[in-house]
């Protein structure tokens, strides 16, 4: 079994819920400051979020993964940091869920799509979890 990425406790695999593209956007912020006659000049305040895009599709009739949309939204819900872990091992830190967006197409009988595609936007975050979110977190990457 191949870990894509490892979100709090929650697993982006090859299937049933994979990523199949990550899109991340890093920057810096300045202020803009008014000045009679002249081009504004900028001052630098620090950086800009740290945001990050996970992108897949799920084929729920054959590789099933509906669940795993349930599962996100819930991880979102919750307002808590999630740890982040790239599949070679990189720990890229504490994220907060800003949205899951699921979308789907080649709707069968039961309003299920054929093809869902998913969408994770993530942001970075300083570590502001309680104690007891910490150790649930850690302890579901091991559970």
């Amino acid at each position: 079994m191949a870990i894509l990425y490892q979100l709090g406790a929650f697993t982006f695999d090859i299937f049933p819920v994979n990523v199949e593209a990550v899109e991340r956007q890093v920057g810096a912020d300045y202020a803009a400051k008014d000045i009679v006659g002249v081009m504004r000049p900028r001052e630098f305040t620090g950086e800009a979020d740290d945001r990050l895009k996970l992108s897949g599709r799920l084929f729920p009739q054959r590789l099933g993964g509906v669940a795993g949309i349930g599962d996100l939204q819930g991880l979102a819900r919750t307002g808590e940091p999630q740890l982040l872990i790239r599949g070679d091992g990189e720990v890229l830190g504490w994220y907060l869920i800003e949205q899951v967006t699921d979308k789907h197409s080649f709707l069968n009988v039961a309003g299920v799509g054929r093809v869902i595609e998913l969408e994770v936007e993530l942001v970075k975050t300083p570590l502001r979890a309680s104690a007891a979110g910490m150790i649930a977190t850690i302890a579901g990457l091991f559970g």
